[in-house]
This record gives structure tokens, sequence and C-alpha cells, in this order.
């Protein structure tokens, strides 16, 4: 089936990045595996009992990133919208005369949408148990930065540009500044602490190659978004420690900075989301914050 159309019309006119359009592609190639693997050649072919046959593939499928059979209900999800979208596109283009059988399909409720951050000590574990001067670079960056996964795929070694700021105090304190392109093709500004920084430099001393990407895999290219996944699930076994999502790194830097009581509109422009309420989605108070908060909420009140 020609999927081409339909992800141009994505790109044009929803303006979808190219992360974006590189997933549709990967979960309409996966709709397209299934249906040659029955036969299934035409659009019309498809009914609601094709669909419901795709669920229930996707619940048998072995997950080579967790080893465990089926996909997670959020993956699910997401191949069956990009059906949908595309059934959607086709039936648009076929003068209605298409119907859409993903459309009023019953979609598993996701569970627990609630922050995943990573605890702290298992976050100490890993990063003192890589010893891989690259790969320690590389999920350092994530904590201090807040970069998703596509975005940190998209670094060069000029990306991150060292700067100086003088405290009041005269401290002089190192960090990095650089800019990427994330969701909906938005341009936005992260920053690096200075301990990411000295590991940043230290990093890039070792490299003697010419090419532009910060991070290069084992073949001597850009590290690609499913490399750095797998990177940091083989860490995880390698160490003994729980399997970690690399998204679940963002909820970790949400969650860092929201306990430290960071101005929740810089919050959100850091993690790159058009409204607050996403951003919430990403962090959780401790207790400790909590009884700060109350306490000194309460100190005003009672004066």
């Amino acid at each position: 089936m020609d999927f081409e159309p339909f992800l141009s019309h994505m790109k044009t006119s929803r303006n979808c990045s190219a992360q974006t359009i590189r997933a549709y592609r990967s979960d309409l190639k996966m709709f397209e595996a299934f249906l040659l693997d029955r036969s299934i050649t035409r659009l019309s072919q498809i009914d609601h009992g094709v669909i419901n046959e795709f669920i229930g593939h996707m619940e048998q499928m072995v997950n080579l990133r967790s080893a465990r059979i089926g996909l997670l209900d959020s993956s699910i999800a997401r191949r069956l919208a990009a059906v949908s979208s595309f059934f959607e596109f086709a039936r648009a283009n076929s003068n209605q005369q298409l119907r859409n059988p993903a459309k009023e399909i019953r979609r598993k409720r996701q569970k627990n949408n609630e922050p995943k951050p990573v605890d702290d000590s298992t976050l100490e574990d890993l990063l003192n148990g890589i010893k891989n001067l690259r790969d320690r670079t590389l999920f350092t960056l994530f904590l201090a930065s807040g970069l998703r996964v596509s975005e940190m795929h998209q670094l060069d070694k000029n990306s991150i540009t060292i700067k100086l700021r003088v405290e009041p105090s005269g401290e002089q304190i190192f960090y990095g500044v650089g800019s990427v392109v994330g969701k909906g093709n938005k341009v936005r500004t992260f920053f690096v602490d200075k301990a990411a920084v000295c590991l940043l430099s230290k990093y890039l001393s070792t490299r003697t190659d010419n090419d532009p990407a910060l991070f290069l895999s084992e073949r001597k290219q850009r590290m690609s978004v499913r490399a750095i996944q797998y990177t940091l699930t083989t860490w995880c076994q390698t160490l003994r420690l729980p399997h970690i999502n690399v998204h679940r790194l963002r909820h970790s830097f949400a969650t860092k900075l929201a306990n430290a009581e960071i101005p929740s509109m810089v919050l959100k422009d850091l993690m790159g989301h058009s409204s607050f309420t996403t951003t919430l989605g990403y962090f959780k108070l401790t207790d400790e914050t909590l009884a700060r908060g109350y306490f000194s909420a309460m100190e005003r009140v009672s004066r």
C-alpha cells in the first residue's frame, strides 16, 4: 500500500516533525505486514474484524524492549491512531465512499498515566555503573536537559555552547546552552549544568573524528533513537536495574526541578510544552515539598 501521499499530507498540512513522520511510517508498515500475511491487499477488504485481529496480533507480539509478550496499551493505541488517521485521509480522497473501520473500535483505556520519574537511588546506580564515557555523558545530558530522545538524537558536537555566569558573590559558574527543534517543528532553548558540561567536555576531548554528530554508534554513525533506547536497556540489564525507558528520564528531570520550586511557566518552556497541563503529567511533588509549601503559606495566612 502506498502511504507516502498520506505522510506527505501529515508533513505539509499538519506540520508534523520528521520524527513523527518516521513513527507514522513505522506503524503503518507494521499494519501492512500484518495485512500481507493475510493476503489482504485492498483497503475495501479491511473491516472491524480485521482491525480487531490486528489488535490481537499486537497483544501477542514479543516486546523486544521489555522481553514480555504483547505491546503496551499505549503502543497499541498509537498504532491504531496511525491506522485511523490513514483511513480518514483515504476516505476524504475517495468521495467519502470508503469507511474507516478503525474509527469505532473501542480502545483500551490507557493505564497509569501518572508521572513516572525514576527514583534517585536507581539513577545514581545507573550513572555510577556506566563505565563507557559516551553512554555516561549521553544519559547525564538527558537528566540535565530534559530533552526528548528525538531531540538528543539531532544534537551535533557544536550544539551546546559553554558559557560563564558570575554570581553576585563573585562565584563563577559554567553552564551549557543550546537549541533543538522539538515537536511541531518548534525551536526551543535548553540548558545543562556544570557537572554535565564537565563530562561533555571530557567526552568531546576523546573524539578525533570529523563527524558532526554528538553521539556516534559503534558503526560510527549518528546514534538513532532506537539505538539510544537499546543502550539504556542494555545498561539496565548489565547493572541488574529495573527497565527504564528513556522518556522516564524526562519525568525525572521535571520532578527534580518541580521539587526545587522552579516557576511553573519556566518548567513548561524547558520541557518544550505548549500547555502547562501537559507538564503536570511529568512530575511528582514530594511530601517534603508539599509540607514546605503548606507551612510557608500558613505562616503568611496567620500573620
